[in-house]
């Protein structure tokens, strides 16, 4: 569904619900603004975010991610699921990093694959915040779709929405 630029997701089966809007302006007071602004249109209220000692978002009644990239905001939200998002502007640019969260197991060179794998790092570090995961602690598979968290020795799968401008993956249990 789209409204005025902002795209609003539906996970089948659950009541999550994703709200990604492009941010106007520069910097982290238009962050900010995105953010409140997909809120106000995802629960129909004004609501106060609060963070906890960790810096993640909070939102009384729900479980909440919140995710930001240059000129794209997304948040996901949840009463029932834990939930974790992570969204990021398409660029070439992830290859300068690569080296810093990839695992030895995880090859990747082709620019795709190290964003989604830094995109469902990102995501399940959020959703298991209080774990304080490392990244040689998560393992991703693209071609599964799925993410493991090997201190916990579980996975979780991956879900991905690939545009021009970025790619936005989450995670909930």
């Amino acid at each position: 569904m789209m409204h005025n630029n902002l795209e609003i997701l539906h996970v089948p089966t659950t009541d999550i619900v994703i709200g990604i809007l492009p941010i106007v302006g520069k910097g982290r007071e238009a962050e900010r603004f995105a953010v409140k602004s997909l809120l106000r249109k995802l629960l129909q209220a004004d609501v106060e975010i609060a963070h906890n000692e960790d810096g993640k978002p909070l939102v009384e009644g729900y479980n909440i991610s919140i995710s930001h990239t240059q000129g794209w905001a997304a948040v996901i939200l949840s009463k029932t699921y834990k939930v974790g998002i992570d969204i990021e502007y398409q660029s070439e640019r992830i290859q300068k990093i690569a080296k810093r969260f990839l695992r030895a197991d995880e090859p990747f060179t082709q620019t795709s694959d190290i964003l989604y794998a830094w995109c469902a790092k990102e995501s399940l570090y959020k959703l298991r915040s209080v774990l304080h995961l490392g990244y040689q602690e998560m393992k991703v598979d693209p071609q599964a779709a799925t993410i493991y968290d090997l201190r916990s020795n579980n996975s979780l799968s991956v879900s991905l929405r690939s545009v021009e401008e970025y790619l936005l993956t989450y995670v909930w249990e």
